[in-house]
């Protein structure tokens, strides 16, 4: 069978309803605006984008092998994302490395960020009926450089419940991530008084709580030294109630060794920190098999949650997932896309390259697909296995 006759195959195989879902992926990336000269311009900017994202999902990681998996796509899958038909070639055409790469130097990532962001935002929470919770984290992309010649930092939050990166903003080279919260939440969808975030110690900051009281967004906060004053209140408050029954306990046996997470709650009053309603201490401790423990240190948590939505459970739930943020994107895009080896620095590429990442990353999570490598291990052999996961 000719490559014609299985693009046609393909093609037919794909229902209405499928169709109809690709296709609403191409919507979200035609909001974005093509810079590009109207002269001379073969393929639409919506079509590089979903070909550079069926690549990623393939298991593209850069420029080069974008451009090679973008070679390889069959007929019917290249007529499904938007194709030009090549009347000269007689079939569908793809672009080649070079306009790949210079299309994702020039296409601005903010904008792209942003759309593809409240895409998956929107897919993510279509089903939500309780608080929707996000964690907040940042990447340095180690492979990766600014035009100032600085590290390249990524700013993202990320739903705890599917794992998907909703939004995503670049941290200046100038500053850090604490002080880029206010741009992450503008594009962050959120309904008012059911939105709860997620963040490390770093991110303790008044300026920060005050921010979020404003816009009637919960937080869950890690406190360690950086807040010496707010540490020792919390200490102080909760020293007499380790002394006491945990609220919560769980334990877990995996790769050899037993782990078990102790938490204690106490709502407060008192505490000169905004919002402060409640505060919380994790003790983790990890045992070997005959029972030895091998660590054992605590956590301090602040909250602004009261009532049963700051009880012991929910508060080791928002803790442990927050720390997923690390396993489920940063671990991901590394061992998957080996985002850390690729060396792109020119203009918008290393940012957009994530972006692709991020989306192909979110598509698998809105799938339900936990075996993240294997999954694009598999589209990689036949990348027709694509067409299902770009049908949300």
């Amino acid at each position: 069978m000719s490559s014609c006759q299985t693009g046609a195959a393909l093609s037919s195989g794909l229902d209405n309803a499928g169709k109809e879902k690709i296709g609403r992926l191409l919507a979200m990336l035609r909001l974005v605006k093509d810079f590009r000269d109207a002269r001379g311009r073969v393929y639409d900017l919506e079509f590089v984008l979903a070909t550079a994202t069926v690549a990623t999902l393939a298991g593209a990681t850069c420029y080069r092998e974008i451009g090679s998996e973008a070679a390889d796509l069959s007929q019917g899958l290249l007529a499904a994302l938007g194709a030009p038909y090549g009347l000269f070639r007689g079939c569908y055409t793809v672009p080649c490395e070079s306009t790949i790469r210079e299309t994702l130097k020039g296409v601005n990532s903010h904008v792209l960020d942003l759309v593809v962001g409240t895409w998956l935002h929107e897919q993510a929470t279509r089903d939500h009926n309780g608080d929707l919770v996000i964690a907040l984290d940042g990447k340095v992309l180690r492979g990766a450089w600014s035009t100032e010649n600085q590290q390249f930092t990524l700013f993202s939050a990320m739903t705890h419940n599917q794992g998907v990166v909703i939004a995503q903003t670049k941290v200046p080279a100038d500053t850090n991530e604490i002080t880029q919260v206010a741009n992450l939440l503008k594009n962050i969808k959120h309904e008012r008084g059911r939105t709860v975030i997620t963040a490390d110690a770093a991110h303790t900051q008044v300026k920060t709580a005050i921010l979020l009281w404003k816009k009637r967004i919960d937080y869950v906060f890690t406190v360690k030294g950086n807040q010496p004053k707010l540490f020792q209140q919390i200490f102080d408050r909760l020293l007499p109630v380790i002394q006491k029954t945990p609220g919560h306990e769980v334990e877990e046996c995996s790769r050899g060794s037993i782990k078990r997470w102790t938490t204690w709650t106490r709502p407060v009053d008192d505490i000169r920190f905004p919002r402060a309603r409640t505060i919380a201490v994790i003790c983790r401790e990890e045992f070997d098999l005959t029972g030895a423990r091998l660590s054992k240190e605590y956590a301090f948590i602040v909250t602004s949650l009261r009532g049963e939505r700051a009880a012991p459970d929910a508060i080791h739930t928002h803790v442990r997932m927050h720390w997923g943020i690390e396993n489920r994107v940063h671990y991901v895009r590394d061992t998957t896309w080996r985002e850390d080896a690729c060396q792109a620095h020119q203009e918008n590429g290393p940012h957009n390259l994530a972006i692709l990442r991020n989306l192909a990353l979110g598509l698998l999570r809105l799938h339900g697909v936990t075996k993240i490598k294997e999954t694009v291990q598999e589209i990689g052999r036949d990348r027709n296995r694509a067409v299902q996961y770009l049908a949300t």
